[in-house]
């Protein structure tokens, strides 16, 4: 069976100052949220987005995704995906809504890794974890909730609870050399120097400091 692709919008983009996942994808100027959903959409079963923002929503009307609210706001990106994991019954694709160089092949190789042996499949880049540009299993679910009720937030605290296949940084490359399918931005300063610089960035960044999408 495929997996759910689950895309987490729920944030509010303090730093941005206006939804990430609305802004302008660099070359087609479509919402960033619906430009990664085509991207990955043929790789899954069904489509579900974490946000409580509609206009978020109807950018993904005519990719029939179904939403969630966010059941755990104010807890970050970790409490959508436990939103969306509690939904599902197998795999979801984890990603975040602000990546606009997601490349289907490095989620086709994270699919091919993942079976009953792993609970998590999570690349690493730079010995860090992306975990907003992962696969988790529902059998996940319960490591996930107890760090939230413990109080914890980051998107890569449960993963000592869980069986998790960490994906190194070399099994990555030779599908995308440059490592662009990690880069977020997180402010106005960042998102300009991206989308006016997106003929081969460094690897990993945008000339002016786009960031990998890993724990902060």
């Amino acid at each position: 069976m495929s997996p759910t692709l689950l895309i987490n919008a729920g944030g509010v983009s303090r730093r941005m100052g206006r939804p990430k996942a609305l802004l302008p994808a660099p070359g087609s100027g479509e919402p960033l949220i619906r430009h990664i959903a085509a991207l990955l959409r043929p790789l899954a079963d069904d489509l579900l987005v974490i946000a409580n923002d509609p206009a978020i929503v109807a950018a993904l009307n005519d990719l029939q995704a179904r939403s969630l609210a966010d059941a755990f706001p104010g807890t970050g990106p970790l409490g959508g995906l436990a939103t969306g994991l509690a939904a599902l019954d197998g795999w979801c694709i984890c990603v975040a809504c602000d990546l606009p160089f997601a490349q289907p092949d490095v989620f086709r190789y994270l699919i091919a890794q993942s079976n009953e042996s792993w609970d998590a499949v999570v690349p690493l880049v730079a010995g860090r974890p992306q975990p907003l540009h992962a696969l988790y299993h529902r059998r996940s679910l319960p490591a996930l909730e107890a760090l939230l009720q413990a109080g914890g937030r980051r998107m890569d605290g449960f993963l000592p609870q869980v069986r998790t296949r960490f994906v190194q940084e070399e099994e990555v490359r030779p599908l995308d050399p440059d490592l662009r399918s990690f880069v977020n931005v997180n402010t106005p300063e960042e998102w300009a120097a991206l989308a006016g610089r997106t003929d081969n960035p460094p690897r990993g960044t945008s000339r002016q400091g786009a960031a990998f999408s890993g724990v902060k």
